[in-house]
């Protein structure tokens, strides 16, 4: 007996044309999906080396990656309009023409602003290839349209690509010049374009053409600015000792003042970019909470750990480098459990989150217990390995429970509400609690210790100024991960007590069905119901 047909060629994807072998077409897109998210603005593997060649501070290259978030995020509630504007390959090409633009002029950008506004926009191009990638073959992914099949994979690739791209970046660093990045993404793109150019039909359309207009555009930017000025605050907070300076005062009446007009053009646009109404979900807040909640935890990994590697164990390059692989395992392995627990052992959400937080929690329990200078570097694979798979598991569950409960009117939206806990804003403002609260642990370690060496001298008082700065980081370190443990505690008991209601039977909207909703929102069924 021969093999049946696999799913992931069943559907024949027409956007190609007939010569090209119906076994390769499906890989091919998930090819550029894997490219489009290996693009995206800055590295900070390489951040190091940003801030010697272009006089940035580390503030400056931290603040370029939250606006790829944003930009990635905001392009959400208007994925589906830009959809069904373009032609199927019109839309990679614009995708990677952007990308290649925004990488050709990220590493030669010397004022901070515009790296910036570059990596906005690499951001948003990225975004939208992916969306390109992923609605043209999610029936290859999920016949029967199961959120619960189809975000697994959407994450695995998302989330795996964050490390495989800092590993890239961290060899051809070290081999060669960090810019070689920005080179390999400019060849990637064009193997996309060429790709498309040679392959697929110029004439194809996924579902009938709608114009951008009626597009919320002025709301658009206001949200933009919104987040990327919360940001700002946020990342640059420490370094202006925040309120004590005039320059987070300006930016907090900046913000107070764009976010008030935002939400007055909210109010009052028949059409809004985000509706005030999508706000009002109880789904909404829990995810929210949820993904602040872990985000906190999460934030660890990118404050404190490096710290402990660098000033404490100090781990050679490499070493440090290798931690990415522990990580890419546990994105494999929470992938796979998202889909049984969510498509097969069918877990309630409560369960599901609880699981989340219990293994970035042990993450943290565990690099409690494993700070110390002699510290063997393979002893952090498996917390790391845990890490990865919670967050993967996190990230899948939060946006199918936003999908099976929110209806198509608002969902993308939703979308990109929840992202503000993970992309961009909630990011830096976890970063920024946990850096605030190692620099008190660290200050208050420094006047209990300092007065111990007032009557040294000479090459002691050297050997001992290294020693007690080795010891109170080290301390601080230690004490920010026993806050961060009673935290992951506080959230899980938090979670089982929580109620989340019961998803509802919603799948992926076929492109035709999401078309006719979008012409006519009022006189047609909810594409996203059986």
């Amino acid at each position: 007996m021969g093999h049946g047909p696999s799913p992931f060629t069943n559907n024949r994807l027409l956007v190609y044309k007939p010569w090209v072998p119906r076994q390769l077409r499906f890989w091919l897109i998930i090819l550029f999906a894997f490219f489009y998210q290996l693009s995206g603005g800055v590295y900070l593997a390489a951040l190091s080396q940003m801030v010697g060649e272009l006089s940035f501070i580390s503030e400056d290259v931290t603040m370029a990656s939250y606006c790829s978030l944003i930009g990635l995020n905001m392009i959400f509630p208007v994925l589906f309009r830009w959809k069904f504007y373009f032609y199927s390959r019109q839309m990679w090409f614009v995708s990677s023409i952007g990308s290649i633009i925004c990488a050709v002029a990220a590493p030669y950008s010397t004022i901070p602003w515009v790296l910036w506004l570059v990596c906005l926009f690499a951001g948003y191009f990225k975004m939208m290839g992916m969306f390109g990638c992923m609605s043209t073959i999610q029936l290859n992914i999920t016949p029967t349209r199961n959120y619960g099949v189809f975000f697994p994979v959407v994450y695995i690739l998302v989330c795996g690509s964050i490390q495989i791209s800092g590993l890239m970046t961290a060899y051809i660093s070290y081999d060669f010049n960090w810019k070689y990045v920005y080179l390999i993404i400019v060849g990637l793109m064009m193997v996309i374009d060429l790709i498309v150019y040679f392959m697929m039909n110029r004439d194809h359309r996924g579902a009938p053409f709608i114009p951008l207009k009626g597009v919320d555009w002025t709301g658009h930017v206001l949200w933009v600015a919104s987040c990327c000025i919360a940001a700002w605050i946020f990342n640059f907070g420490e370094h202006y000792d925040w309120w004590d300076s005039r320059e987070i005062w300006y930016a907090t009446w900046l913000f107070i003042a764009v976010f008030a007009v935002t939400l007055i053009e909210s109010h009052y646009k028949k059409e809004a970019f985000i509706s005030l109404k999508a706000f009002c979900y109880p789904t909404t807040s829990r995810v929210s909470f949820v993904l602040l909640g872990i985000a906190v935890i999460q934030a660890s990994a990118h404050v404190l750990q490096p710290v402990f590697m660098n000033a404490v164990a100090g781990y050679d390059y490499f070493t440090i480098v290798n931690f990415n692989y522990p990580e890419i395992y546990g994105i494999i392995m929470g992938a796979v459990l998202t889909y049984f627990a969510i498509v097969r052992w069918k877990w309630r959400m409560k369960i599901f989150f609880f699981t989340c937080f219990l293994l970035t929690t042990f993450y943290v329990i565990a690099c409690y217990f494993l700070i110390d200078p002699s510290a063997e570097a393979w002893l952090f694979y498996i917390p790391l390995f845990a890490f990865g798979a919670g967050e993967v598991m996190m990230e899948a569950g939060a946006t199918y429970m936003v999908c099976r409960n929110i209806p198509f009117q608002h969902m993308f939206m939703n979308i990109a509400i929840i992202g503000f806990a993970r992309c961009g804003v909630g990011t830096a403002a976890a970063g920024a609690l946990v850096e605030r609260m190692f620099a008190w642990a660290m200050g208050k370690n420094v006047m209990l210790t300092s007065s111990g060496l007032d009557n040294l001298s000479g090459d002691c008082f050297s050997w001992f100024t290294e020693y007690f700065t080795q010891q109170n980081i080290m301390l601080a370190i230690k004490e920010c991960y026993g806050y961060l443990i009673l935290f992951g505690i506080l959230m899980m008991l938090i979670i089982l007590f929580a109620r989340f209601s019961p998803s509802m039977n919603r799948i992926l909207p076929t492109m035709s069905a999401a078309s006719r909703w979008i012409r006519n929102p009022h006189g047609t069924p909810d594409p996203t119901l059986r």
